[in-house]
């Protein structure tokens, strides 16, 4: 496993401090503990698997027993203009998730506003898109494992069949998103807003709902919320399917 592999592993972007990697490694092995998924073995196997791999990314990173890997992408500012000459958000997305990161990391004091957007089926890993404005954006299919969509507005949002899973998103404004087939298993939904939001079917294995808004959200079960984790501060809807 690589350097890069055991930092995807954690979740975590390669210049975590070690107190980071340190708690990262205690969520997730609370999250896939294999005690949690007791009465199904298919699920149960799963978390062992997954806790083992947990367990050896933190261990290498730790003892520093990890190879360097592929390189990181460089930073060409060239590549993006200056300050004063700020490429089209959209554009920059099109050239793909690199270079879209790139982009935002240089222009960190601009909040990208993309209502609309069509994404659809767009493979979007590891994309940084917190508190962008993607209200009534399209991104039904889209590839969002692992992305960062924290604080962002994703209201009317479309996202049918999406791969959320393992994707940050902390205080997200999903309200009357439709997340129907979404796979949001390990998703971090922390104090993220859900109010009217559709989750028919959505996979919700090890989803971090704790002080999210769930109030009238339609399709939500009895049986997803056993796989999630919540807290007193979690509103739910008034009836359950």
């Amino acid at each position: 496993m690589t350097r890069i592999d055991c930092y995807r592993e954690l979740e975590l972007s390669p210049d975590a401090s070690a107190e980071q990697i340190r708690e990262a490694w205690r969520d997730l092995a609370q999250v896939w503990h294999p005690d949690r998924f007791a009465g199904n073995e298919r699920l149960q196997t799963k978390a062992q698997e997954r806790l083992k791999r947990i367990n050896e990314a933190y261990q290498a990173l730790r003892n520093g027993a990890v190879d360097a890997g592929e390189p990181e992408p460089t930073y060409q500012p060239s590549q993006y203009g200056r300050r004063g000459q700020v490429a089209d958000p959209l554009e920059v997305l099109n050239e793909g998730v690199a270079a879209w990161n790139l982009w935002r990391k240089k222009y960190s004091d601009i909040t990208p506003r993309m209502p609309g957007v069509k994404l659809k089926g767009r493979s979007l890993e590891g994309v940084d898109l917190r508190e962008c404005g993607l209200a009534g954006a399209d991104l039904s299919g889209a590839d969002l494992y692992k992305a960062n969509l924290s604080a962002a507005d994703l209201r009317r949002a479309l996202l049918t069949e999406a791969d959320l899973h393992r994707a940050l998103l902390l205080e997200t404004k999903l309200d009357e998103a439709i997340l129907s087939h979404a796979d949001l298993a390990s998703a971090d939904l922390r104090g993220a807003s859900l109010v009217r939001a559709q989750l028919f079917e959505a996979k919700m294995i090890g989803t971090r709902l704790e002080g999210a808004d769930l109030s009238a959200a339609v399709g939500l079960t009895v049986q997803q919320l056993e796989l999630c984790e919540i807290d007193d501060a979690t509103r739910l809807p008034a009836r359950l399917g």
